[in-house]
């Protein structure tokens, strides 16, 4: 029998078009039970009204809609699924309720971070550096920093170096700025081949301390020599103190190398004392001309002394310096120079709030300080306190 190769060609494209035709039928069929799929009336839960985060959802908080499933783009919760759990963040009037923005427990707000400004520099050291991290500071809080070496057999210490008065100014963890020492942070883990949330404790990694340049270097060369270096709660110590430890201080550290209680810094007293300015001249030069004869003009010069010593003897506007270490600026900014440095329980006489910058006085001698430092008082009130 002879092939036909004519007939086979068409037999070839019968067949072609046959199996097309049968894929736009089953594409057909599917996409129109897809529709059908797509049209059906489902029932959801929504926000009947505009939920806060951090809100305990309850049935006043529910309602249940009907549409089509087509514009339900997750899966729907189930009331119980919604119920007696928190918002995470704001849930908006007729809102879909989604898994990722509830949860069985109230969120844990992060206390936004104001690390202060410095005074010297802002210098980040880890808490690891410590033999005896304080995990209990503050912003704001002063502390020594010890360093300590070794002698003989390494059961003995002594003291190298005391670096005093060191400001906190805030922490860090992974790189962010907090204001406490330990923070809450939740966290999710599997118990049993669930997942479970919750809240815990997370120590900082690092301290921002304002420290003199001075002072950094040293204590760090003493660190990479392979001194132990020793934190402790302190007070702002006056710069005449005596600049080493006292007898029960060092023998606490010279004991071991545990510090069983923290070590007793000095008590610094500060008497009420009216702030004295200091007193300023200015020189001023007049002169004399004549038309007529130019050989007859003249020049005077006066010293005028500055009314500053006056100006602080009101008694209507008074300040007392709250903070144990004040600096006195040129200007109201942290930034401008230093007139004078003074001391817990100073009276200050001041003549008005900064135009510039509302946050801090302008005082008798046109000096700045800030209102953190200081709190307004009366005559009456200082003589009390005399």
């Amino acid at each position: 029998m002879k092939f036909d190769k004519q007939l086979a060609v068409i037999l070839i494209l019968i067949s072609l078009l046959l199996s097309a035709i049968g894929i736009s039928f089953y594409f057909y069929n599917k996409n129109e039970e897809t529709k059908k799929e797509n049209s059906q009336q489902v029932r959801i839960f929504v926000a009947n009204e505009n939920i806060k985060q951090n809100t305990l959802i309850e049935e006043k908080h529910l309602k249940e809609i009907t549409v089509a499933k087509q514009y339900v783009l997750t899966r729907p919760l189930i009331k119980q699924e919604i119920l007696n759990k928190y918002a995470v963040e704001n849930i908006y009037k007729n809102e879909h309720f989604l898994k990722e923005k509830l949860s069985v427990t109230p969120l844990v707000k992060r206390e936004i971070s104001k690390i202060l400004d410095y005074d010297y520099s802002s210098y980040n050291m880890a808490f690891k550096l410590f033999q005896n991290p304080n995990y209990s500071l503050k912003p704001n809080d002063i502390i020594k920093i010890i360093s300590v070496y070794p002698t003989g057999d390494n059961k003995d210490y002594k003291v190298r170096y005391v670096a005093k008065n060191i400001r906190i100014l805030g922490f860090l963890s992974d790189g962010r700025e907090i204001e406490k020492a330990i923070y809450k942070k939740k966290i999710k883990r599997l118990e049993r081949k669930q997942e479970i949330e919750e809240v815990i404790d997370v120590k900082s990694d690092e301290l921002i301390l304002d420290i003199k340049e001075n002072v950094l270097l040293s204590l760090i060369n003493d660190f990479n020599k392979g001194n132990q270096l020793w934190m402790v709660k302190s007070k702002i110590e006056k710069e005449n103190d005596a600049k080493k430890l006292s007898k029960d201080d060092k023998k606490q550290l010279t004991n071991g190398t545990k510090i069983n209680k923290p070590l007793t810094p000095k008590k610094v007293y500060y008497p009420v004392k009216w702030y004295q300015p200091e007193t300023t001249y200015e020189t001023k030069v007049g002169t004399i001309t004549y038309a007529d004869n130019i050989e007859k003009s003249a020049s005077k010069s006066v010293k005028i002394e500055s009314q500053f010593q006056k100006e602080c003897k009101k008694t209507d506007k008074l300040l007392l310096v709250t903070s144990n270490t004040v600096y006195l600026r040129k200007a109201p900014s942290i930034r401008a120079k230093i007139k004078k440095r003074i001391n817990k329980n100073y009276v200050l006489p001041y003549v008005s709030v900064s135009k510039i910058n509302p946050n801090w006085f302008m005082i008798c001698d046109e000096s700045y300080v800030q209102k953190k430092d200081v709190r307004e008082i009366s005559f009456d009130e200082y003589k009390r306190l005399k």
